[in-house]
């Protein structure tokens, strides 16, 4: 965890209440903390930092799941891999999706924070034009994958072929980039570890669908964007899965309950409105879809549309 991003943090335990968090170093490397513990004093919860990685889980004093399952899999780090730098190993088949998502945000002297990062390519891009940018993610596989990319700065993984065939990848990453700029911390995008108002800008890709209590999440993204000249990136493909989240908390995907019809039109009705979630309500800038791919075997693809908003206040 780089030093400068110990002054954003709360505890995620405490929230709404703003409570510092004491960092306790215990080994560093130039200006990252290597080993170490961040503590609140109000509830006692401590976090660890371990190999680099700050773990701030409103749970106290837990790690996340670390078996070769799920997001932690092997499997899904090179369909990640593949799909967050496919562009950049000149690959045919990319996209160019997360220049694009990179694309909506305006240009800002403040923080970024990317909820949901996964292995961090939306957090580079952020960087060329951002004074601090904050990469969150659940999975504890993503975030040390991208703070090896940070230190290294290459991206190097085995691609599934089929099975347990693999092909190596390899490439330099952007030296537009400033990875002096970037930091990834292990975080829950419903219990976000950051005082209110702190960022510029917020982006959402793919994080609504992936969440237990979705307006929740939403709720915390505006806790988190600052009152005034604050952009809102939201992206999502509104695959909705019962087993992630019950019906009756979907935004969108029904004909009935809180918020029915579908996704897009919800989240610009929760965004824009008097009356809405976003308190100051953002005025919705442009929105649009985005193409993109997961590769997870040669013979196995997801193709992806994901609509966006843009809103900024």
């Amino acid at each position: 965890m780089k030093k400068w991003l110990h002054e954003l943090l709360v505890c995620p335990a405490c929230l709404p209440n703003k409570m510092p968090l004491a960092l306790d170093i215990g080994e560093t490397l130039g200006d990252d903390v290597v080993n170490g513990e961040l503590h609140c004093e109000g509830c006692d919860s401590r976090y660890p930092i371990q190999r680099g990685v700050a773990v701030l889980l409103p749970q106290a004093s837990s790690m996340p799941p670390a078996d070769a399952s799920g997001y932690n899999s092997k499997g899904m780090l090179s369909a990640y891999l593949w799909s967050h730098f496919g562009d950049l190993l000149k690959d045919p088949e990319a996209t160019d999706a997360y220049r694009k998502w990179a694309s909506l945000i305006r240009p800002s002297e403040g923080v970024a924070l990317d909820i949901g990062c996964s292995v961090g390519r939306l957090s580079f891009e952020m960087s060329r034009f951002h004074r601090r940018v904050v990469g969150v993610d659940t999975s504890l596989s993503f975030i040390e994958t991208a703070r090896k990319l940070l230190r290294e700065k290459r991206v190097g993984f085995d691609m599934i072929i089929e099975g347990l065939i693999t092909e190596r990848q390899e490439c330099g990453l952007n030296g537009d980039w400033r990875y002096d700029r970037v930091d990834f911390i292990v975080a829950d995008a419903m219990a976000l570890p950051f005082a209110e108002s702190n960022f510029n800008a917020v982006c959402s890709v793919n994080v609504l669908e992936k969440v237990p209590n979705p307006l929740l999440h939403l709720s915390e993204v505006n806790r988190v964007l600052v009152d005034k000249t604050g952009v809102f990136i939201f992206s999502d493909p509104f695959s909705w899965d019962e087993n992630v989240s019950p019906p009756d908390s979907w935004i969108g995907g029904s004909t009935d309950g809180t918020n029915p019809g579908r996704g897009a039109a919800a989240i610009r009705r929760l965004m824009s409105s008097d009356k809405s979630l976003f308190s100051p309500p953002l005025e919705i800038a442009e929105t649009g879809d985005v193409s993109w791919k997961i590769r997870k075997t040669e013979n196995l693809w997801e193709h992806i549309t994901s609509q966006y908003l843009v809103g900024i206040r």
